[in-house]
């Protein structure tokens, strides 16, 4: 491997086709694990929150099983290894001793008991502002990963930091173009990181201000602390938990109508790790002109059909008693999905829940 000139510049082109092409990353990382003579090679974002990596396929299960466990936020590797700024490869042996990794519960019951145990890593910053790793496992049986080796992954290094800045721009700007069409069809919208940071808005969504606004340090900003706090744990919560994202709903004011902020994991083929994974805010107002149906109040707050249906009688100023008789259902029945209804809408009584959808059907019983 890089025995030759064409070698290299073989290799090199594939680092920079797998800079737009996202899927070329698991292929080029078997290739760069060959020069270790490694078992394969992933790049995770070092950042807090659930992991966000890629790997080669023929190491991807036991990897997986590694960002699940307590080990994938902290380990000795984390505390002395990726702090590292310096723009070279570096193995186990430049921060620790062999006694040292004997005596580490990750080495010794993580990563030796799945077959793996050396490596040898980089670290690169990302434009979404993460640390990202490049680390490539080997073998404990084929013994540590030399210096000579290391020395040899530092001549494709650069080409390998200037792939991953290209793959972050190209999802920023697959989130803008996102954003921009959004726009066109008439939704205010923007695209955010996990911290909240607005990597692109349109006119929109920009326009709404202040009920939302981009702040210091562009930072999306809802006037609502409810809506804001909503905001800040859809962020957070893992998507897979989430499914299709959330929608939180921002009451009116003096200044702005009411309107409902959907909060969506945009996919980007792998390109989210590179670009912070990115999610769209995009904003969809509440007219006063007609009431929502069942069908929208469902797919627009995550509620049960039973719910929905319940909610939509609430806004349109039917009685607990009323929507009781209505659905032949028992009033205890009727209050414990209201209950439901307020928790998933983020308000607290009727009332709020017909003024947070802008109706005027006249007040509703509390």
């Amino acid at each position: 491997m890089l025995d030759s000139l064409a070698d290299f510049e073989t290799l090199v082109d594939e680092i920079y086709e797998a800079s737009v092409m996202a899927d070329r990353w698991p292929p080029l990382l078997d290739r760069l694990a060959a020069i270790a003579d490694g078992e394969g090679a992933l790049i995770f974002a070092a950042a807090p929150g659930q992991p966000r990596w890629l790997s080669s396929e023929r190491i991807h299960d036991r990897i997986d099983r590694w960002t699940r466990s307590p080990f994938a936020q902290r380990n000795p590797r984390s505390e002395r290894l990726v702090p590292n700024t310096e723009a070279r490869f570096l193995t186990d042996l430049d921060r620790f001793t062999e006694a040292e990794l004997d005596a580490e519960p990750f080495y010794r019951d993580v990563l030796r008991s799945v077959g793996f145990g050396w490596c040898v890593g980089t670290t690169i910053r990302s434009p979404a502002g993460d640390t990202l790793v490049v680390s490539i496992e080997k073998a404990y049986a084929k013994g540590p990963v030399e210096r000579a080796t290391a020395e040899k992954l530092d001549i494709l290094r650069p080409h390998i930091a200037r792939a991953a800045v290209l793959s972050g721009r190209l999802g920023f700007e697959r989130a803008r173009t996102a954003v921009n069409t959004l726009e066109l069809i008439g939704l205010p919208a923007a695209a955010v990181t996990p911290s909240g940071k607005a990597v692109a808005a349109n006119p929109g969504f920009l326009a709404l201000s202040p009920a939302v606004h981009v702040g210091a340090q562009d930072q999306v900003q809802f006037t609502s602390t409810a809506a804001q706090i909503m905001f800040k744990e859809a962020l957070t919560v893992p998507a897979s938990l989430t499914k299709a994202g959330r929608s939180i709903p921002v009451a009116g004011s003096d200044a702005n109508a009411p309107f409902i902020a959907h909060v969506l994991p945009l996919r980007l083929s792998g390109l989210d790790l590179f670009a912070g994974a990115v999610s769209i805010v995009f904003l969809t107002p509440v007219t006063e002109q007609r009431s929502p149906g069942p069908e929208l109040l469902q797919a627009l707050f995550d509620l049960t059909p039973a719910e929905a249906r319940i909610a939509s009688l609430v806004i349109d100023g039917k009685s607990v008693d009323s929507i009781s008789k209505i659905q032949s259902v028992s009033l205890n029945t009727v209050r414990t999905q209201l209950k439901s209804v307020f928790m998933k809408t983020g308000v607290d009584r009727q009332v709020d829940l017909v003024r947070l959808l802008g109706q005027r059907h006249g007040q509703p019983n509390s």
